[in-house]
């Protein structure tokens, strides 16, 4: 079991997380609200998955968090990613809010959605066009990639509004 002292606040993930929003408005469209997640770097932790883990407060502990998100960043995968690597994770982080996941009113408040299509059309517009960012060094920088290019990406495959699961009905099939 982690200790108290394992755990710290940070704000490397949010200054990057603020960019991008403000950068890719047309993708998040207003639906990530950054002030209103709380991060946390955890130090002394080894992990399989990736470098960040985004995570959901339920009642009644987030009356005490003040929010319903909490965005974990585990120290020791963190530190071993460039700076490009870094913007592409909490890109792909970011994808997993829902449009209302901050609205109170919203059924999609507090909630993750899990990976679509949509969103990995997304991650691959930013990415330059490579599917295993993790590895491949050829992946570009979302900072480096023109957001009219993932605009475009919006324009021909709007995410819907509250980001439902692709469904058989959705997809079009072609004989």
């Amino acid at each position: 079991m982690a200790r108290f002292e394992d755990y710290r606040s940070d704000s490397e993930v949010k200054d990057i997380m603020e960019k991008l929003v403000e950068r890719f408005d047309r993708v998040f469209d207003g639906c990530i609200d950054v002030d209103a997640i709380r991060f946390i770097t955890t130090q002394k932790k080894k992990v399989s998955g990736g470098p960040l883990k985004l995570r959901t407060v339920g009642y009644p502990a987030q009356v005490f968090v003040g929010t319903c998100y909490i965005v974990e960043m585990f120290e020791e995968a963190w530190s071993k990613l460039d700076q490009k690597r870094k913007n592409l994770a909490v890109f792909h982080l970011m994808c997993a809010f829902p449009n209302g996941a901050f609205d109170p009113q919203s059924k999609y408040y507090g909630r993750r959605v899990k990976p679509q299509i949509v969103m990995y059309d997304y991650e691959l517009a930013v990415s330059g066009g490579v599917t295993n960012w993790h590895e491949n060094d050829s992946a570009s920088d979302p900072m480096d990639v023109p957001p009219e290019e993932v605009a475009t990406v919006v324009d021909e495959d709007p995410l819907p509004s509250s980001k439902q699961p692709v469904t058989a009905e959705s997809i079009e099939m072609v004989a």
